[in-house]
């Protein structure tokens, strides 16, 4: 696809064309947000009192509703980004990134299924073991500078843990129901 390529036809193949999709659906995203979105926002931003952007160009019926000033700019937005699109994955410095990046990645060798699982499985046993670290530094640390700062054990650190935890407070209803008394 690559948008009708001209530049070397059939290098690089694969990679033109996860390019042209990705940007062309970037490019329909953007359209369709301006289109549905732009209806109201656009006047606001630009600070009119009268809508322009959102109002109905004919009237007649439920099909015409949706034909506004932002439907025809985001039209004409998605036929400038094609042409530009098709310009910039034509250019020769971008099709030819494009290109050894694809040439690049056939001659990578990777890894094995057994061995990036069990590389994957090492990666998260460490990040598991990380986190647990820095939870334990930062409760520790919240503890300390609480205390300094004068809050009771409950409310700082492994204190507010363990009265979560083992529910060292009275439910909120029961002291309700003691101040009423």
């Amino acid at each position: 696809m690559a948008l009708l390529e001209t530049y070397r036809r059939g290098a690089g193949r694969t990679s033109r064309n996860v390019a042209s999709v990705s940007m062309l659906l970037a490019l329909a995203w953007a359209c369709y947000a301006l289109m549905d979105y732009g209806n109201t926002r656009l006047d606001r931003l630009l600070g009119n009192e009268d809508p322009f952007f959102g109002r109905t160009l004919f009237s007649g019926g439920t099909m015409t509703d949706w034909f506004t000033p932002s439907f025809i700019l985001a039209l004409v937005l998605f036929g400038v980004g094609l042409l530009a699109m098709r310009t910039w994955l034509n250019r020769p410095r971008f099709a030819d990134l494009l290109i050894e990046t694809e040439a690049e990645l056939k001659r990578v060798r990777w890894a094995p299924r057994s061995e990036a699982t069990r590389a994957t499985g090492v990666v998260l046993y460490f990040v598991l073991w990380f986190a647990v670290i820095m939870l334990v530094y930062d409760l520790t640390f919240s503890m300390g500078i609480g205390l300094m700062q004068g809050q009771s054990w409950k409310e700082a650190g492994w204190g507010r843990l363990a009265s979560m935890v083992l529910r060292l407070d009275p439910p909120k209803s029961d002291a309700k129901t003691d101040t009423s008394k």
